[in-house]
């Protein structure tokens, strides 16, 4: 379903780290078949993910989860809240929408320190000013904002929700980041 997870080894030898690791599948599960996830590096084994050559091996479990707007169809609106790479589970979600035609509309409020950190920007705006299906809005919302910054500023939390979401009926909320951004929406 899109928005699950899966385990991840991988098995290059070469001294570099073999450790199992979850990780959001953020390509759509009717796409070309291939498994994309989007590793932030922050520690000894996503900062060698870019060191994986063609022919390595991989174990690869899964799917888990039931973080799917699949799972909840009466809902006929979607709040996605998304902090950094806590993104993935939501592009995997659109795009699957885009490769459905399922055109139900969505709001996606995404929190990141500036526009450089905000991953998959260009595709998420390709699809919010596309007119094929989701019905797309994208709010971006920067913790340091650079000068002239036209956007919203500062963090995801209750009074910018209100702002945006309005009535509440029919509608779906998701969020996935740092804990504190949960807690701020929550």
């Amino acid at each position: 379903l899109p928005g699950q997870f899966m385990f991840v080894t991988l098995l290059r030898g070469r001294g570099l780290p073999a450790e199992e690791h979850p990780f959001t599948i953020a390509s759509s599960p009717d796409g070309s078949g291939a498994l994309e996830i989007a590793p932030k590096e922050l520690g000894d084994f996503t900062s060698t993910a870019g060191e994986t050559e063609p022919g390595d091996r991989a174990a690869v479990m899964g799917p888990f989860g039931r973080f799917s707007f699949l799972l909840h169809p009466e809902r006929k609106r979607l709040v996605m809240v998304a902090g950094g790479i806590g993104i993935t589970p939501f592009m995997s979600m659109l795009r699957y929408m885009r490769d459905r035609g399922d055109g139900r509309e969505v709001l996606l409020l995404y929190g990141n320190r500036t526009p450089a950190d905000a991953a998959f920007a260009g595709e998420l705006a390709g699809m919010a000013e596309g007119d094929g299906p989701p019905g797309l809005k994208v709010v971006h919302v920067l913790s340091a904002a650079p000068e002239g910054w036209q956007g919203e500023s500062g963090y995801i939390d209750g009074r910018l929700l209100r702002r945006y979401v309005g009535d509440t009926d029919d509608t779906g909320f998701y969020v996935c980041g740092p804990p504190a951004m949960m807690s701020a929406v929550s």
